[in-house]
């Protein structure tokens, strides 16, 4: 009886784990790619974009200097923005 319990304690709590990884996906603040404008280089060395009236702290890809105001391919993935030069 005891074995019984656990196993229907294994699967009540697979069941759980799956449902929490359904219903805890991300979402960014756009679908896809968009254009974005640079705004800096963060002291940490994060990016700094703006698009629609809102900041965006990014991961950066690209190793060149671009200057303020350059538009930026701005991406959301795994909870994490990117920009891209």
């Amino acid at each position: 009886m005891i074995s019984d319990l656990v196993a229907l304690s294994d699967a009540n709590r697979l069941n759980e784990l799956e449902r929490l990884q359904r219903d805890t996906a991300i979402m960014g603040d756009f679908v896809g790619n968009v254009t974005g404008v640079w705004v800096k280089l963060g002291d940490n060395g994060e990016g700094i974009v703006s698009f629609s009236n809102k900041t965006y702290l990014t991961k950066p890809i690209g190793f060149l200097s671009i200057p303020a105001g350059t538009e930026v391919e701005l991406s959301f993935a795994n909870g994490i923005y990117y920009s891209k030069f």
